[in-house]
């Protein structure tokens, strides 16, 4: 090749005082003739040390990005204070993916599952998140609850990685337990003490309902059960034995908690005995008394309230069948259900984006296609692949958002999240009242959202 002169190329270099640096290069130009090689002439740029062909950002800066983002900056505060634009920190971000694959190698020898509500983003409306419990790190997202995918998923990984894992800490959800003494035969299947409460839980405030109805819309006994239900499903342990305040509905007497619990009690016998199971049954966890626990799972008699007879079923086979459900090993799922949670909030902003860009495209189509020939098969054809392209770019956020939640990067996907959001949410959310549960969960995040009113997006 033959130097053909140079070229002066600006790259943005790191700060100094606080002040952007930009470094003129002065880069060497080679020409390569036409020969039987090479029969075109080529133009190319002499390679520089930490610079990427066709880049003006030193590396440099790129590694600070990523050091920045595990703090819980926004992207637009980092790009301010490295001089760059907040889409070279989001293309930093992209390019994080190759560090989030799993190891097909290794899986660790406590593991948990646990699945949340993804809507369209799945094809069961439900996906499922693997974490390591000994370090409450998310290894991988499942696309779909299924056993077929599953089976697909964990049959990537070594037979003997998967014979390595000890315990499998689930929910009480059923169809899948012999998927995983097929796929783990060494590990043991606990049910997760979060779910065996919330099952008790939702029973007994079932029970209460049934005690107010009984009682009477109005009656004495219906405003009690109403105005202190938050009482009747709170621990024992909780309690207050030594305060007196003043209630209103028994005559404003002076009453401490464990009283009004006991007048609330003498309401309903039904009542009475499912709140004196809900308790021991709290005890027996707390404790970590597996003989209690299997002896209160049995309580089945004819007296036995029915929605605690249900429960009962379901928790004495787990007891019976599985190695036991309520025991001493300390593993929860507490990091899990903490981002199952809130991935149900995210999902819920997901589908509103969606359902706004969808009809916003639509609405603009038929400019775009006019003068293509049979439009109404290729605006059908446009519309399914960019349905299919959208679905695909958001269920890999929502991926990146939970890998990236477990190393403490969570305020930096809300924002990013938002940013992706843009124009079309923040003008179309009147159009979303008619869905109160909706409605108020974007206008919880309306404070980050009035951040973003001034951002401008090319649609």
């Amino acid at each position: 090749m033959l130097k053909n002169g140079f070229k002066i190329v600006n790259v943005l270099g790191p700060s100094l005082h606080y002040q952007p640096t930009i470094w003129s290069i002065r880069n060497q130009k080679y020409l390569c003739k036409p020969s039987s090689a090479c029969p075109s002439t080529i133009t190319e740029l002499a390679k520089v040390k930490d610079i990427k062909y066709r880049h003006h950002i030193i590396q440099a800066i790129k590694q600070q990005v990523m050091i920045q983002l595990t703090t819980n900056e926004f992207q637009i505060d980092i790009a301010k204070e490295l001089g760059i634009s907040d889409w070279t920190v989001r293309r930093v971000i992209f390019n994080l993916d190759q560090f989030f694959k799993p190891n097909y190698h290794w899986l660790p020898r406590h593991i948990a599952f646990d699945d949340f509500k993804s809507g369209r983003f799945a094809p069961s409306g439900m996906s499922m998140i693997l974490m390591n419990i000994e370090n409450h790190r998310t290894i991988d997202i499942i696309l779909s609850r299924r056993n077929r995918y599953l089976r697909n998923y964990f049959l990537r990984y070594d037979r003997a990685a998967r014979l390595a894992v000890r315990t499998v800490t689930v929910d009480l959800y059923t169809p899948y337990r012999h998927l995983i003494h097929e796929l783990f035969p060494h590990a043991i299947i606990i049910a997760d003490h979060f779910h065996v409460v919330a099952q008790a839980y939702r029973a007994l405030n079932k029970i209460r309902v049934k005690a107010m109805n009984q009682a009477g819309n109005g009656s004495h006994q219906w405003r009690a059960l109403k105005h202190f239900w938050k009482l009747i499903l709170t621990p024992a342990g909780l309690l207050k034995y030594d305060n007196y305040w003043s209630r209103r509905n028994f005559g404003y007497t002076q009453l401490t908690d464990v009283e009004v619990i006991q007048r609330l009690l003498a309401f309903n016998d039904d009542l009475k005995q499912a709140y004196r199971y809900y308790q021991d049954l709290i005890l027996a966890i707390n404790h970590r008394s597996k003989d209690d626990s299997i002896i209160y799972s049995r309580l089945n008699g004819p007296s036995f309230p029915n929605h605690f007879k249900k429960f009962n079923r379901l928790s004495g086979g787990i007891v019976k069948r599985l190695s036991p459900a309520l025991n001493m090993v300390t593993t929860r799922m507490i990091q899990s259900k903490e981002l199952t949670i809130r991935s149900k909030l995210l999902n819920e902003l997901l589908m509103a984006f969606v359902t706004s860009l969808i009809f916003g495209l639509e609405s603009c189509l038929p400019f775009l296609t006019h003068t293509l020939p049979s439009t109404g098969r290729i605006k059908e054809q446009l519309m399914s692949n960019l349905r299919h392209e959208l679905f695909e770019k958001l269920f890999k956020f929502f991926y990146q958002y939970f890998l990236t939640k477990s190393h403490k990067k969570e305020l930096l996907y809300q924002k990013q999240f938002f940013i992706i959001l843009d124009k079309l949410l923040w003008n179309n959310i009147s159009r979303l009242r008619s869905s109160t549960a909706l409605f108020n969960i974007v206008t919880n995040f309306l404070p980050f959202l009035k951040t973003l009113k001034t951002v401008s997006f090319n649609c």
